[in-house]
C-alpha cells in the first residue's frame, strides 16, 4: 500500500496509521495505568518514589527525541527512512514492557522500585525511537492543506478509543481465572506488550510505504543544534509550541484539580462518591471528544484552521468560567455540560495544532530545501512532555500552598476549597484566552500555503510516493 504524496489518502491507509497511533497511545499511557495499582497498591512501593520513577524517564527520554528525529530524517535504507525503526523498536518496547511485570516477589520494595525505574527508562527510550518515526509517517502522508487535518482527525478516533478502554486493563488482570493478581498482571502485561505495542507498532511498517524526496533534501547538512536554532526562527512554529505548552501545562493542572473539587467540595470528602462522578466525567469527556472530531474537521475545511481553533478557544474560555457554576454540590449531572463544552480543545490540539505543525515542515522545506519532519515532531513531543511534567509538579505544589490536607477529609477550610475551584477555572480559561491571543498572530493562510507548495513542486517535480 502507498501513502500518497499529495491529495486524498484512502481510508484503509488512514486505518493503518490509526492502528499505529493506538500503539503510540499505549506506549504513553500503558505504564502509568498499570504501575500505580500494581507496584503501589499491590506490591506496596512508596507512591511518591513510584511517581518519580515514572515521570523522570519521560523527562529524560524527551531530551533524546531531537537526536532520534534527526537520525530518522537522515536515515537511508531500501525500506525508507521511517519503516526500519517500526520493524525493530516496537518489539523492543514490547519486550521491556512485558518484563516490567515480571519483577520477583521475593525482592524488597526498594529493589522492586530500582528494577521498575531502570526498566521504565529503557521502555521510554525505546518508545522514543519508534513513536517519532510513526508520527512522521502521518505528517508526510499528504501535502494537501485540508487532507492533513482529516488524517489527524481520523487517527484521533483511535486515541480516543484507547482512552476509553485502557482503564479496563488492570481490572482484567484481577479476574479470578488468573488465580491471583500477580499472575493476572503478568498475563495482561504481556498481552498489552505483544498486541498493543509490538504488533500494532509494526503494522504501519508492513502496509505503508513512504513518500520519497530528492536525496539532497534528506542530507542533514547541519548539526542538531544548528537545525534547532534554524527551525525555532519560524515565528508560526513558536506560536504553536507555546500553545501546546500552556494548554497542556495549565489545562493539565485543571484536569488534575477537578478530582479534588469533586471529592472535597461537591461531596465533602467522600472519596468513593467523588471517584464515581470522576469516572462519569472522564467517560463523558471521552465520548464528547469523539463526537467533536467531525465537527472540528468540518469547521477547519469550511472556515480554515485558524478560525476553527479560535472557535475552540472561545468555547473553552466560556466553559472555564462556567466551571465555577457547574462544580457545585447537587449539580453532578451538569458535569456532562462541562464535558461537551470543554472537550473540543483537547481534540483540537491533536487535530488542528498537529496539522499546523505539519504545515510548518513544508514552510521549512521551502526556505531551506531540506526535510526535517523528525526534528519538528521531536520538538512537539518535547513541549508536550515538559508541560505534562510541569502540570504534575504544579498540582502537588498548589495543593500544599492552598493548605490542603488529605487527613482532614471533608473538613478542608473554605479557603482551600475555593482555591481548588479557582485553579480549576483559571487553569481552563487562562490558556484558552492566551491561546486565542497567540493564534491571532499566526499568519500562514491556506492561500499562502498553497503558493508555497506550488513553488516547491515547480522546483522539485520528481517528488512522489514510492
Amino acid at each position: 500500500m502507498l501513502i500518497k504524496s499529495v491529495g486524498f489518502v484512502r481510508t484503509k491507509h488512514k486505518f493503518v496509521l490509526g492502528i499505529g497511533f493506538l500503539a503510540i497511545f499505549f506506549s504513553a499511557q500503558g505504564l502509568g495505568i498499570l504501575a500505580t495499582p500494581y507496584y503501589q497498591m499491590t506490591l506496596g512501593v512508596d507512591p511518591f518514589l513510584l511517581a518519580l520513577a515514572m515521570k523522570a524517564p519521560v523527562f529524560i527520554a524527551s531530551f533524546l527525541a531531537p537526536f532520534i528525529g534527526q537520525w530518522s530524517d537522515g536515515f537511508r535504507s531500501s525500506f525508507g527512512r521511517r519503516r526500519p525503526f517500526l520493524f525493530v523498536f516496537p518489539w523492543l518496547s514490547c519486550l521491556i514492557f512485558g518484563l516490567i511485570w515480571m519483577v520477583p516477589q521475593a525482592w524488597s520494595r526498594e529493589e522492586q522500585l530500582v528494577y521498575f525505574a531502570i526498566m521504565a527508562l529503557a521502555f521510554y527510550l525505546c518508545n522514543t525511537c519508534w513513536t517519532i518515526p510513526m508520527k512522521c509517517l502521518a505528517y508526510e502522508a499528504s501535502s494537501d492543506y485540508h487532507e492533513r487535518t482529516r488524517i489527524m482527525g481520523f487517527v484521533t478516533y483511535f486515541l480516543k478509543f484507547g482512552s476509553i478502554i485502557y482503564h479496563w486493563v488492570f481490572p482484567i488482570a484481577q479476574l479470578s481465572i488468573f488465580g491471583g493478581v500477580v499472575v493476572g498482571m503478568q498475563y495482561v502485561g504481556w498481552g498489552v506488550a505483544l498486541i498493543c505495542l509490538g504488533l500494532f507498532g509494526m503494522i504501519p511498517a508492513i502496509f505503508l510505504r513512504e513518500r520519497t524526496y530528492e536525496p539532497s533534501k534528506l542530507e542533514q547538512k547541519h548539526s542538531l543544534i544548528e537545525s534547532l536554532k534554524t527551525i525555532l526562527q519560524n515565528k508560526n512554529l513558536r506560536i504553536l509550541l507555546l500553545i501546546i505548552f500552556f494548554q497542556m501545562g495549565f489545562g493539565g493542572l485543571a484536569a488534575s484539580m477537578d478530582y479534588y473539587v469533586l471529592v472535597y467540595y461537591m461531596h465533602e470528602g467522600n472519596v468513593a462518591e467523588g471517584a464515581t462522578w470522576k469516572g462519569l466525567l472522564s467517560t463523558a469527556y471521552a465520548i464528547a471528544g469523539i463526537a467533536s472530531i467531525p465537527l472540528i474537521t468540518k469547521l477547519s475545511s469550511t472556515f480554515g484552521k485558524i478560525n476553527a481553533i479560535k472557535f475552540m478557544f472561545i468555547l473553552t474560555f466560556v466553559g472555564g468560567l462556567l466551571k465555577w457554576v457547574i462544580y457545585q454540590p447537587g449539580n453532578e449531572w451538569l458535569l456532562v455540560i462541562d464535558a461537551v463544552i470543554c472537550c473540543g480543545i483537547w481534540a483540537a490540539m491533536g487535530i488542528l495544532v498537529t496539522s499546523m505543525v505539519a504545515d510548518q515542515i513544508d514552510v521549512d522545506e521551502h526556505a531551506y530545501d531540506i526535510r526535517r519532519e523528525g526534528i519538528f515532531v521531536s520538538l512537539q513531543n518535547w513541549f508536550i512532555a515538559i508541560s505534562g511534567a510541569i502540570a504534575v509538579i504544579l498540582s502537588g505544589l498548589m495543593l500544599n500552598l492552598i493548605g490542603f490536607e488529605a487527613l482532614k477529609g471533608g473538613n478542608q477550610t473554605d479557603t482551600s476549597l475555593n482555591a481548588m475551584r479557582f485553579i480549576l477555572v483559571f487553569g481552563t480559561a487562562f490558556p484558552a484566552l492566551l491561546g486565542y491571543k497567540l493564534i491571532s498572530q499566526y499568519d500562514l493562510t491556506e492561500q499562502r500555503f498553497n503558493q508555497i507548495k506550488a513553488e516547491i513542486k515547480t522546483n522539485h517535480p520528481s517528488e512522489t510516493a514510492d
